[in-house]
């Protein structure tokens, strides 16, 4: 795939931003979060005898203009190690280029999909925010968000791109999201100033490097009703699996069994007992009290922390439900006061403290499923897919859930190192429910 950059600009906000509102202090759970950009990428098909290609360029730059005066952070600037963001309406860089062919004429492994990303040292210490518009001169557009997760969330993401949708299909006022900026108020309580990731380690890519494979697997609506039906068969106490948890419990369980069958030490003895987490990242918007709108601005969550003994009589996907449920059930009001007041209890200070000589049977899970991604309509259709860069976005053992086009289906994409990814394509419960691509 041949990609040539036609131009590149920065996109200010097309009114100036209030002198009072010139600072915009971070809050302390935008501290802990990554200097990273996390891409979305989301593939259309408009109709080329509706819409002209230069007409999507013009409207997509001047909604794109008025957007960010409502969000004014975007457009500013990330100073004084990443404690807060100078609101000087700089802009964000905006790129637009041409591609030869249609959509349709490519595959998108993720190295295709790497190219349709303006950035790719994953590195947004000053800029919170790069957008490349991608035109196939053969038919489609592919439009990447980059967006530093320094600044906000997926909720964030989804909130600021639906605004801009809106803007750009001239919906009436009340379709166009306006975002709150409470989470500094909320979780005001200054951390230490660091610029490594919520895991307390750098990414693993640097050390392991072609070490890792990426893959992305799909289970369609209908084998997820299956395995959902399969699970809820077996659970006598607990009501019948959402598509998340019974699509991570999968997951989870097969990633597990190929990480216990490449360990040499653990084929061999399997005592002491071994224990797996799968850290999952959890929303308290509605957990708080009184609950937070969807638009409420910033990273506004927390990690639960769900454990399982790998041992090897296998585990059974009933109880790594139980276990993922019961984790993300702690991550209630109570929860969420301590996190206001920086405090923890011991169990969760411990699943932000872990052993990492025991990472590689450590997973950490993103759902961005029950997003409004396939939502988000600029004037020329909804999406026809909405994916994100794995190779730049994920590290070791990391597993994004998506949701797919129609349907209840779940898409996702997995980091992991190249002898356990081996076995995990083996794995024969996992292929009756999913499909594998590059």
């Amino acid at each position: 795939m041949e990609v040539e950059i036609i131009s590149s600009e920065n996109i200010k906000p097309s009114s100036p931003t209030d002198d009072h509102l010139k600072i915009f202090k971070l809050s302390s759970l935008d501290r802990y979060r990554p200097s990273e950009y996390i891409p979305l990428i989301l593939f259309y098909t408009p109709d080329p005898t509706d819409t002209k290609f230069d007409s999507i360029s013009d409207r997509l730059k001047k909604s794109l203009s008025e957007t960010l005066t409502r969000f004014y952070p975007i457009a500013g600037r990330i100073r004084d190690n990443n404690t807060w963001v100078e609101c000087n309406d700089e802009g964000v860089e905006y790129i637009e280029t041409k591609i030869d062919g249609k959509v349709s004429d490519f595959t998108m492994t993720s190295e295709l999909l790497h190219h349709l990303v303006p950035v790719h040292k994953n590195v947004a210490t000053e800029v919170p925010a790069v957008i490349q518009v991608n035109f196939f001169d053969g038919g489609g557009v592919a439009i990447t968000v980059c967006i530093s997760h320094k600044i906000g969330d997926t909720s964030t993401y989804a909130t600021f791109i639906n605004s801009w949708a809106a803007t750009a299909r001239g919906a009436p006022a009340d379709e166009v999201s306006c975002p709150s900026f409470d989470s500094q108020s909320l979780f005001p309580i200054p951390v230490p100033d660091t610029d490594s990731d919520w895991r307390g380690y750098g990414s693993s890519d640097e050390e392991e490097g072609d070490n890792l494979v990426t893959k992305r697997l799909v289970f369609d609506g209908e084998k997820v009703s299956a395995l959902r039906e399969r699970i809820g068969d077996t659970l006598t106490t607990l009501k019948y699996p959402t598509r998340v948890e019974a699509v991570s419990a999968l997951i989870w369980k097969s990633a597990m069994e190929a990480g216990c069958a490449t360990s040499p030490a653990l084929a061999e003895d399997p005592k002491p007992e071994i224990i797996s987490e799968i850290n999952i990242v959890v929303n308290v918007r509605k957990k708080m009290d009184p609950p937070l709108a969807d638009s409420s601005f910033g990273n506004i969550f927390s990690m639960a922390t769900a454990k399982a003994p790998i041992t090897n009589g296998g585990v059974y996907l009933d109880d790594l439900v139980g276990q993922i449920r019961f984790a993300i059930s702690r991550i209630d009001g109570d929860h969420v006061k301590r996190m206001q007041n920086d405090e923890y209890s011991d169990d969760e200070e411990e699943g932000y403290d872990q052993d990492y000589d025991n990472d590689n049977n450590d997973y950490w899970l993103m759902s961005w499923c029950n997003f409004p991604l396939y939502e988000i309509d600029f004037g020329f259709g909804k999406p026809d897919w909405v994916t994100t860069d794995a190779l730049d976005v994920l590290d070791d053992n990391d597993i994004y859930l998506m949701d797919t086009r129609i349907g209840k289906g779940v898409e996702v994409w997995i980091k992991l190192r190249k002898e356990i990814m081996d076995m995990f394509l083996k794995n024969q419960e996992l292929l009756e429910f999913a499909t594998f691509f590059d």
